[in-house]
């Protein structure tokens, strides 16, 4: 994937996730929760612009939980 929707339960994993993303170089944005993917979320999520499995990578090293992982074309 090139750019990917990760989504959170909380505003401030996702706040958080896009800062440990930017630190390393990582191009993200955030946005509107899908409406297909609001069940369960804050209704904010993170737009990952590039290096998508990386940054998976990274999240689970800082113990960042992410609710899911979905391709940008979605929204």
């Amino acid at each position: 994937m090139k750019k990917a929707i990760f989504v959170f339960n909380t505003l401030t994993y996702t706040q958080r996730g896009r800062e440990a993303l930017r630190r390393r170089g990582i191009r993200t944005q955030i946005i509107r929760t899908p409406a297909q993917l609001r069940e369960g979320s804050c209704g904010y999520s993170l737009l990952v612009l590039n290096r998508v499995d990386e940054s998976i990578e990274i999240l689970k090293a800082m113990n960042i939980p992410v609710q899911g992982v979905y391709p940008a074309d979605i929204e």
